[in-house]
């Protein structure tokens, strides 16, 4: 990576971190709430999402155009790290009793089994990683 790669990635992961002791506290309640320029919560961070989508397709063109090739690792471990965020978020918002209670809709699993079958897929692959990299 270059410097001035690795300056970027630095800056995008700064933002990222003092945007999220923000946006940790949104609750679906709060998405309709007003910014100063008028518009929601939820529009402007539909529009940052928006924005990532469309310009991260720019600069896969602009690498195209300079005959750099895609990455698949890299946008696979991308792919990987957006679900693993996802799933997070999903139980969060969740207390213990929420955790641990089965519930008929999820084959009659607690969402803390289904965390823990995660957990145990994610030591999986990084066991495999150790051992072969």
């Amino acid at each position: 990576m270059s410097k001035k790669s690795e300056q970027y990635k630095k800056s995008l992961e700064e933002t990222y971190d003092q945007t999220f002791s923000y946006t940790e506290n949104i609750n679906d309640d709060k998405l309709d709430t007003k910014l100063s320029t008028e518009q929601s919560i939820r529009t402007a961070i539909q529009t940052l999402i928006s924005e990532y989508h469309g310009t991260r397709e720019q600069l896969l063109w602009t690498k195209w155009g300079q005959g750099i090739p895609r990455s698949e690792s890299r946008s696979l471990i991308a792919d990987l790290s957006a679900a693993r965020t996802e799933f997070i978020s999903y139980f969060l918002d969740m207390n213990d009793n929420q955790l641990e209670q089965n519930v008929a809709p999820a084959e009659g699993e607690s969402a803390e089994s289904l965390i823990n079958k995660m957990l145990s897929l994610e030591k999986q692959l990084l066991s495999l990683l150790k051992e072969n990299i």
